[in-house]
């Protein structure tokens, strides 16, 4: 069994192994095979230097010398073969007919309105004059600045201890991503609070909350904000308490229409208009498609905006933004719509007033509030996968109707682009080629043993730590990339691929398509799986 098991590793000159452990008994040295009509398995063992062999370093073909002097004298990798991605493109998750849709859904934020990062800014000061003025924080909370390049989207806080951090799709903590306040934690501290660098599935369900969106990113940036002012200060608090004043302060900010209102006063600083949204609704329209409108949004908020992006790109062919849409639907609370919902009531935006009548027919140029989707779907006839919604938000927006009704769901996410520009930029290739490099060698090296391997692995170690670092930094310093760990991909983007069809950085990137394309995933691969390229 032993010389079998020789002669089909070392006879195929492969470096990949499935059992490690028969190698324990192979013999060091060079060993010469014969075949054999004496034995089962037609080999025989001869010529075998004594001394039995501890690793598996025989099938490498390379001694520990060799395999160090190669990563020592390594050349850079020429990348230049190596397509780039098209920031503006439309990424794909599951398998997508556009020739099926017929009816095409959208949120206004951050879907067909796509803000200026100074949204982020007003949201944050007009949160802080909350909490001081209404909640009567300390009136130093009132000197703190947004800070635009501290948090990402997808980040989680543990209410529990008070801490923010990127996971990724198995629980585990980013090393170097968890912050209480500002301060970073090391491994030993998480280690000391959880016991591991993993969180338990039931510890994230009870005291982590999930922060999606855009506008999360404030949000987060004060919660870190307050607790690093209260620590410093030496102030008692409980975490829990400064996540719900501060989810309060914001939400509080959306629903008394002072952000609304302040968007509505200078649409040039706060909308980012581009020319290819109207053309894109009208070619769905050219082409018999039925447009809805499903916003959290009062009537009158959504109007102007709309009114600012759509009308002087539409005006050939309609008078008003609302005649392109055949049902239009504001306050509809979601998630709160996908699941019991409220009734439909008609809503007369010139008079200001609700309609007591139940809503049996949706008509065109009215406008509704409230409502589900169940109520919808009944009043609407649109159903399954006939239908494609967007929205920004993955679990208030994409997952319901995807899970309930079967829709066909597409995520906005803005800052696709820019994580993209990154990965095509010659310095990142550049790194991530090296950490491969890296890896490959270090997964090697452990097959050998004596104090030159101990130290030579040591080294490799330091080195894919800063390799990681310059992976990451470009992205945030703080937290890196929206969509990966170090490894691995983040919760993030594993409810991403779970929950969602396609995903891409605005609407209007759709617009190069045909209205018959078929959208096909590229294949997947299991770690055990041959890539093909």
């Amino acid at each position: 069994m032993i010389n079998r098991l020789c002669f089909n590793i070392i006879g195929r000159n492969n470096r990949h192994f499935i059992n490690p452990t028969p190698f324990n008994y192979i013999q060091r040295g060079k060993c010469n095979f014969t075949t054999s009509t004496n034995n089962s398995n037609g080999t025989s063992l001869k010529g075998c230097e004594t001394s039995l062999l501890q690793t598996h370093h025989s099938v490498l073909n390379l001694s520990l010398d060799q395999l160090i002097d190669m990563h020592k004298n390594k050349q850079l990798a020429d990348l230049s073969h190596v397509p780039t991605l098209d920031p503006q493109d439309v990424f794909i998750n599951s398998e997508l007919r556009l020739g099926e849709i017929e009816v095409y859904g959208f949120d206004y934020d951050y879907t067909l309105a796509n803000y200026s990062d100074q949204v982020q800014h007003v949201i944050y000061e007009l949160a802080v004059a909350y909490l001081v003025d209404e909640l009567k924080y300390p009136a130093q909370v009132k000197e703190m600045k947004f800070d635009p390049n501290f948090a990402i989207r997808g980040l989680h806080y543990d209410i529990n201890n008070g801490f923010l951090m990127k996971l990724d799709y198995l629980n585990n903590i980013q090393a170097g991503s968890i912050y209480h306040g500002r301060n970073q934690l090391t491994k030993e501290q998480v280690t000391q609070v959880y016991g591991s660098m993993q969180l338990k599935k039931n510890y994230c369900d009870q005291y982590l909350k999930a922060m999606c969106d855009i506008f999360c990113l404030p949000e987060a940036c004060l919660v870190s904000d307050v607790i690093e002012f209260f620590t410093k200060a030496n102030y008692a608090f409980e975490p829990r308490i400064i996540y719900e004043d501060i989810n309060k302060a914001v939400s509080k900010v959306h629903l008394s229409g002072s952000l609304h209102n302040t968007i509505i006063e200078d649409f040039p600083l706060y909308l980012k208009k581009h020319p290819l949204l109207g053309e894109f609704l009208l070619k769905l329209k050219a082409h018999g498609k039925k447009l809805f409108l499903l916003t959290n949004n009062s009537f009158y908020y959504a109007n102007h905006g709309m009114k600012y992006l759509l009308n002087d790109q539409i005006s050939k062919g309609y008078g008003d933004w609302t005649e392109l849409f055949d049902v239009i639907i504001t306050q509809c609370e979601k998630p709160n719509f996908f699941a019991k919902g409220r009734p439909f009531r008609c809503f007369d935006p010139i008079n200001n007033r609700f309609d007591w009548n139940e809503v049996t027919d949706f008509v065109k140029g009215k406008v509704y509030v409230g409502g589900s989707l169940q109520q919808f779907t009944k009043v609407s006839k649109w159903r399954g996968r006939n239908v494609m919604y967007f929205g920004d938000h993955l679990y208030a927006d994409l997952v319901e109707p995807s899970q309930r009704e079967g829709w066909r769901v597409g995520v906005i996410i803005k800052e696709l682009e820019t994580e993209v520009e990154i990965q095509n930029s010659p310095k990142y290739r550049e790194n991530l080629s090296s950490l491969l490099e890296i890896e490959d060698i270090i997964k090697r090296c452990q097959f050998f043993d004596g104090d030159k391997k101990t130290q030579f692995l040591e080294e490799l170690k330091t080195e894919r730590y800063a390799k990681r670092l310059a992976l990451k930094e470009p992205f945030n310093q703080n937290f890196g990339s929206l969509f990966r760990t170090h490894s691995t991909g983040t919760m993030f983007a594993y409810s991403l691929q779970r929950h969602t069809d396609i995903y891409t950085s605005k609407i209007e990137n759709l617009i190069t398509y045909p209205l018959n394309y078929s959208f096909y995933p590229s294949r997947s691969y299991l770690p055990h799986e041959f890539k093909l390229n």
